[in-house]
Order: structure tokens, then C-alpha cells, then sequence
């Protein structure tokens, strides 16, 4: 079996870079193509539906969660950034912004099959499998608030050069500016749910089977109230009908307050875990 996970392991940065290649050239081409089919977007979830297995038959056959050393993490990184953006492009049906999310698992997936060790595992992972569940869903929430991010900048741009009237490159080949609000909006619903899950699951894990977890803990605390933060900002934006610019800046805003916010009790608070 750890043949096939080897195979699979060259296989995979080898077909995120493929596919990579087909947005890339999607999105430099003129956006009117008529009716010619887009082979990227299929070739997509057939690749992560393939990394969904894989790692799911790696965790059966190692008898713990994929995400004990530092390439299973990259790997399900990798993953984590493509469902998310497939989930968005999905929903909106539209794949122009694909390069730039498919080139970002193709870039954890490829340094993941460098450096995954299949002798390396967490023992919390053997003995408490839930805590593989409070990782995936922490990674995923995180995943899905920077995709906002990302969309909420590509808005703000396009919307300059609009306002500048100078119709560029980007006005050409990215999505309208609804498009672009609607699939941001979608990623910051997915990242409020998904780290919300992750912070109760979390808790979980503190209770039954941490002796040590107290509820002052400085990382609890901030990750708690950033969350809070984002889910009301989020509401209130929402009831507010804020426009597509002002949601921008605050989805962009809103994320780097959360990474400096991570980065500087990482940095000056102790804790009885590490975001890693």
C-alpha cells in the first residue's frame, strides 16, 4: 500500500500543475470563448475527489488522521484550498479565478510529496482521533477566510480600475464585480462555519482529554474573539447591505487583524498548544 501512496504522491502535483496550466491559459484568453468546454473545472474534482481518498486510505492504513507531520499538513492544505475554491466556483459558475487558488494547492502539494514521511505521527492522533477533526476543521476555516481575502482584494482592484476608467487587463479577464462580491461573501460564510466547528470541537478535545486546558488560555481567548468579530462583522455587513467596496475592505481588513492577531500571541503567549 505505501507503493500506491508514493505513486499517488508524484501523481498529484503533477495533475494540480496540469490542471494549473488550464486556468492559467483560461484566464490569459479572451473571456467570450462561446461554447467551448472548459476541461479544467471537471479534471478538478476528479483530482480532489482522488486526494480525498488518498488521504483517507492513508490515515486507514497508517492508523491515524492525515495531518500528524508537517507534509500531511501541507497535503491537506493543498486540498483544503482546492474544495473550497471548487465550492465558490461551483456555486457561481465561474473559473477564471481559478489559477490562482488551483497554483496554490499545486504549490503545497508538490513541497507536501517532498517531504511526507509515512513513519512520523502525532501519538494524540493514535489515541484521541477527534483531535484530527478539530485540526481539518481549524485548517479549513482558515483556508476559506484567506479565499475570501483573496476575492474581497480582487474586487477592490477591479473596482479602481473602474473607477479610474482604466480598463486593463484585469477588467478583461476577472469576473464582474457581483461575481467577485457574491464568491467572497460565500468564503467568508464557509470560514465562519468552519472555524466555529474547529473552536468547539477544540473544546472537545480540551475538556476530555487535556488536563491542563483552562478557558484564559491567551490563544482561546483571541482566536474566540476574532471569530466573534468576523461573525458579527459578517452580520452586520450583511443587514447593513454595506456595498461591494466597503464589504471588500472589510473582508481584507478583517483578515490580516486575524494573522496579526495569531502571529502576535504565537509570538508573546505562552499556551498549552501551538497553531502548527
Amino acid at each position: 500500500m505505501l507503493q500506491v501512496f508514493q505513486l499517488i504522491e508524484i501523481a498529484l502535483p503533477l495533475a494540480y500543475m496540469a490542471i494549473f496550466a488550464l486556468y492559467v491559459r483560461r484566464f490569459v484568453a479572451r473571456k467570450d470563448r462561446g461554447d467551448q468546454r472548459f476541461w479544467g473545472s471537471p479534471l478538478l474534482y476528479g483530482t480532489l475527489g482522488t486526494h480525498v481518498a488518498y488521504l483517507a486510505l492513508r490515515g486507514v492504513e497508517l492508523n491515524h488522521f492525515p495531518v500528524s507531520s508537517k507534509g500531511e499538513f501541507l497535503s491537506l492544505l493543498a486540498l483544503a484550498i482546492g474544495l473550497i475554491y471548487a465550492l465558490t466556483e461551483r456555486r457561481h459558475g465561474e473559473p477564471n479565478t481559478g489559477a490562482f487558488f488551483v497554483g496554490l494547492s499545486a504549490i503545497a502539494q508538490t513541497w507536501s510529496s517532498l517531504i511526507i514521511d509515512p513513519n512520523t505521527a502525532h501519538p494524540l492522533l493514535h489515541e484521541h482521533p477527534v483531535y484530527g477533526v478539530h485540526v481539518i476543521f481549524i485548517l479549513s476555516g482558515f483556508v476559506s477566510l484567506a479565499i475570501s481575502a483573496i476575492y474581497a482584494l480582487m474586487y477592490v482592484l477591479l473596482a479602481r480600475q473602474l473607477k479610474s476608467r482604466e480598463l486593463g487587463a484585469l477588467f478583461r479577464r476577472l469576473p464582474p464585480l457581483n461575481t467577485l462580491e457574491n464568491m467572497s461573501r460565500l468564503a467568508t460564510l464557509a470560514g465562519i462555519v468552519l472555524l466555529g466547528l474547529g473552536l468547539f470541537s477544540g473544546h472537545f478535545v480540551a475538556i476530555y482529554v487535556l488536563d491542563d486546558f483552562s478557558l484564559l488560555d491567551p490563544k482561546i481567548v483571541i482566536t474566540y474573539v476574532a471569530w466573534a468579530a468576523y461573525a458579527v462583522a459578517f452580520i452586520w455587513a450583511k443587514l447593513r447591505k454595506l456595498s461591494g467596496l466597503r464589504m471588500g475592505y472589510l473582508s481584507l481588513g478583517g483578515y490580516l487583524a486575524l494573522i496579526a492577531s495569531m502571529v502576535l500571541v504565537n509570538t508573546f503567549f505562552s499556551s498549552f498548544h501551538t497553531f502548527q
